[in-house]
């Protein structure tokens, strides 16, 4: 098993490499000795895990099918979140801590839909004026949901300039709720990580879907903090928006531009900085998987009877399509079997107009 901080850039998971093959890891000898509970202390998962209790839900974990013998998988099941999304999480624990001063000034934030609609619903709850804006491709569905729950929507051709327009607002004066590039955030999402590790015994294998990098960030630090070294935990991404796979390799978040993958939920324009530092000490690498892996995992899921989005469904796909790393995970427990879990992230999908 892979030690935290030996971490393969670039790992194509849909061409069956082995994780180790034609990249030279990155050491960072500091790992080995680490105490978790010391890095990044400020964030608090099990302070957040109170603000969130009642409020929104503790998903199950399931088993899923597995695609070979001697491969026991597992899902943390976020698509049954309250508002379908393990986004109601980090919403929530950002703004149930506001003042009254910062909930006067109201809220704002960029997203494609799911973090948006989050805040719209933890807004409505706790009387706050909020504005989302979203690029005009977001599904209709999530455009409608951000705006039943009172929300201004604010459309604009791309992400980009919806990040735009949420800067201006910020300067204006509305308070900027970053769906990932915020410790609140981070570690509201983190706590799917610590009911993971409150659930099941420790997995040998978890793989977390990356989009801007708070779940991968907040989940995979609540993981170390609960199963030290004995987990490797990989992020998976779209091969169109590997803004964490390209932050890691430049240390530095890196702008996508453009956005080629289609997978909304995961296309954030970039790696936020305090995510991929956490990423870079927490996770043992990061793949990418084409678009159409990542919707034929979303079919399967769905044939199971789940409501899954594509985004929802990426880190099964990566179990799916990594046969070389199950068989890498594999060779490190012996006869027993391995054990794996994913987390699917949500299930807020294009209705069928769309």
């Amino acid at each position: 098993m892979v030690a935290p901080g030996l971490v393969p850039w670039e790992i194509k998971l849909n061409e069956g490499k082995r994780v180790t093959e034609s990249h030279t890891p990155r050491v960072m000898s500091s790992n080995a000795n680490i105490d978790w509970n010391e890095f990044w202390p400020q964030l608090d998962f099990e302070a957040a895990a109170g603000r969130l209790k009642g409020v929104v839900e503790c998903t199950p974990v399931i088993s899923l099918p597995s695609p070979r013998e001697g491969v026991e998988v597992f899902g943390k099941m976020e698509n049954r979140q309250v508002g379908r999304a393990f986004k109601a999480r980090g919403a929530w624990n950002q703004l149930v801590q506001l003042s009254d001063a910062e909930k006067a000034r109201g809220v704002v934030t960029a997203s494609s839909g799911n973090h948006g609609m989050a805040v719209a619903w933890a807004a409505k709850k706790l009387g706050v004026a909020c504005t989302i804006c979203m690029p005009e491709n977001s599904y209709a569905s999530k455009i409608e949901a951000c705006r039943e729950a009172g929300a201004e929507v604010v459309l604009r051709a791309t992400r980009h300039e919806a990040e735009s327009v949420c800067a201006e607002r910020k300067a204006a004066g509305a308070l900027l709720i970053h769906p990932y590039n915020a410790e609140r955030t981070i570690e509201g999402a983190g706590t799917v990580g610590l009911e993971i590790s409150q659930q099941v015994d420790p997995m040998d294998l978890v793989i977390l879907p990356v989009g801007g990098g708070g779940l991968a960030a907040g989940s995979s630090l609540a993981l170390r903090r609960a199963w030290g070294s004995r987990v490797t935990i990989f992020g998976v991404e779209p091969e169109g928006a590997a803004g964490m796979s390209m932050a890691l390799e430049a240390g530095e978040s890196v702008v996508l531009d453009p956005v080629t993958s289609a997978i909304q939920g995961l296309t954030s324009p970039y790696a936020g900085e305090r995510n991929w530092r956490i990423c870079q000490k927490t996770l043992n690498g990061v793949g990418t998987l084409e678009d159409e892996a990542i919707l034929e995992s979303m079919a399967r899921l769905q044939a199971l009877g789940e409501t899954v989005e594509p985004a929802g469904a990426a880190a099964y796909a990566a179990i799916l399509q990594g046969d070389a790393l199950l068989t890498q995970e594999k060779e490190s427990v012996g006869d027993r079997p391995l054990r794996v879990l994913v987390v699917v992230s949500g299930g807020n999908g294009p209705v069928a107009s769309e």
